[in-house]
């Protein structure tokens, strides 16, 4: 390894660049404390290891995205795409992919969002799902970047340590295939400056949650007994978040129990060096994690499933149309096509069509239509994009932009008393099928007229005109209507009311 291979004068010539800086820098790392009953049999030999499989392992994540009471703070689901792809990209490397359980939850919980570690053990209590690895997604997972709960058994990571780079997400996942820190022992000086191990000798052992635990020494002589029990990484003193420079490791040395001054390196997954600096894991830790995975029954698929990725050439965004001025409201339903192979899509609505910025809403949903309820503004341009994801290959792009202005319609013949009585079910609707409209509370009825309506005006259906009491019902055919916004038109006497109608493949 580079750190026991280095010599001492790299450290007096090595230029100190260090990694980018991110938002782990002002948090503590991981909060994932100690050694697990697993992986001390395991390293005891009392369990078998198990070798990287030559097949592709797929495995489950729940995956909850957590905000405050008011429903605000999540994480931005674009950020939780790409770090979800990083996690894959990680574990590519020993052949384990993992691919997102039936939907993406939503909570909020304030109580849940800014939790300590009783608080979240109770919040995957409540929220786990069986045979996955549940994933929670909070401001602040007990002041750390993340961890994950022995007692939960699943993982919380802070919303501000998944930006895209960073790997909190398999430093996690590591713990919960029962890898512990390759600095383990040394969580007890909590802080890199508290490490008495450059000026003079490391200590032979350390104490550190009720255990005597060995220092590792370079030479390897102790490495299956002393800190995280694997030969193949290298001694690691540093228990806090810490910058590489250009060499890939700590731009100072330090020095085992036997005065041999070594460099620790910053390759390893399980390491606290900033994610600009990590990169693997080591075949010992792949075998161990393996070997976990095979004993967590019911953890794995069973089956090999074949996906393709959803392509955002294939999403057609119905309604609001392009350049359609719709009616003044505070919230608007977005519709668009079912696309082959996609699981769920990712919705944004923006004021700028560049995207630039705080985008105003973004959220994940499996439906193919989405109410936006912020509080939109009047006489305002909108954007809107939708980019759908496959639940074992989230990668893709977002379809084209659409615009549309939240203004007003000229209202003044629309009746809103008999606008509240009327409904037209379903919508969006099929293409195979026909819209059922109702009236219910129609004071005096009247001569009955209803249309079907194209975006260019166009009459499409046209029911004779009939006379209705107080309730009546009302059919119009939408069979091989190409899919589409549409408006259905009623007037009943004088009276009149206008309603947009999605019709979907």
């Amino acid at each position: 390894m580079l750190a026991r291979l280095l010599p001492v004068f790299l450290f007096f010539i090595a230029a100190l660049v260090s990694a980018p800086a991110t938002a782990q820098e002002v948090i503590r790392g991981c909060a994932t404390n100690g050694r697990s009953a697993w992986i001390d049999a395991y390293q005891a030999g009392h369990i078998k290891p198990i070798p990287k499989s030559l097949d592709v392992k797929f495995v489950p994540v729940h995956l909850t995205l957590v905000g405050d009471d008011n429903g605000a703070g999540y994480a931005d689901p674009l950020t939780v795409l790409q770090s979800f792809e990083l996690l894959n990209e990680d574990f590519a490397k020993i052949n384990v992919r993992f691919y997102i359980d039936n939907d993406i939850d939503y909570l909020n919980s304030t109580l849940y969002y800014d939790h300590d570690f009783s608080t979240g053990a109770d919040l995957m209590s409540n929220f786990n799902r069986p045979n996955t690895v549940n994933s929670y997604i909070v401001g602040n997972p007990a002041g750390a970047c993340g961890y994950y709960s022995g007692r939960g058994d699943g993982i919380a990571l802070g919303i501000n340590c998944i930006s895209p780079g960073e790997r909190t997400w398999s430093h996690e996942v590591g713990h919960f295939f029962g890898l512990p820190h390759t600095f383990y022992g040394w969580e007890s000086k909590d802080k890199i400056s508290n490490v008495d191990a450059f000026d003079k000798p490391a200590p032979t052992t350390l104490n550190f949650n009720g255990r005597t635990v060995e220092v590792e020494r370079v030479d390897g002589s102790n490495c299956e007994d002393a800190a995280d029990g694997f030969c193949d990484t290298a001694p690691d003193y540093l228990p806090e978040r810490w910058r590489c420079n250009s060499l890939g490791i700590y731009p100072d040395s330090l020095l085992d129990p036997d005065s041999t001054r070594f460099a620790v390196s910053a390759e390893n997954i399980m390491s606290y060096a900033y994610d600009g600096c990590v990169e693997s894991f080591s075949p010992s830790q792949i075998t161990a994690m393996n070997t976990n995975l095979g004993g967590r029954v019911g953890l794995e698929s069973r089956t090999t499933p074949t996906f393709t990725a959803a392509r955002a050439e294939d999403v057609t965004l119905l309604s609001p149309a392009q350049n359609e001025t719709v009616q003044f409201s505070d919230s608007m339903q977005l519709v668009w096509n079912s696309v082959p192979n996609a699981d769920f899509y990712l919705v944004q609505l923006h004021i700028s069509q560049n995207f630039n910025g705080s985008v105003f809403t973004s959220f994940f949903t499996s439906d193919t239509s989405a109410v936006v309820t912020d509080i939109l503004n009047p006489n305002t341009r909108y954007y809107w994009r939708v980019r759908p994801v496959n639940r074992y290959d989230v990668s893709g792009s977002f379809s084209d932009i659409q615009r549309f202005r939240n203004g007003a319609y000229t209202t003044a013949t629309v009746d809103p008393e008999l606008d509240a009585g009327i409904t037209i079910s379903p919508n969006p609707a099929s293409a195979q099928g026909q819209l059922t409209v109702r009236g219910t509370g129609i004071k005096s009825g009247g001569e009955l007229t209803l249309q079907l309506i194209d975006p260019s005006g166009r009459i499409i259906a046209d029911q004779p005109r009939r006379r209705v009491g107080d309730h009546f019902t009302a059919s119009l055919p939408v069979a091989g209507l190409p899919a589409g916004l549409y408006f259905v038109r009623l007037r009943l006497d004088d009276r009149l009311v206008t309603r947009r109608i999605v019709i979907t493949p």
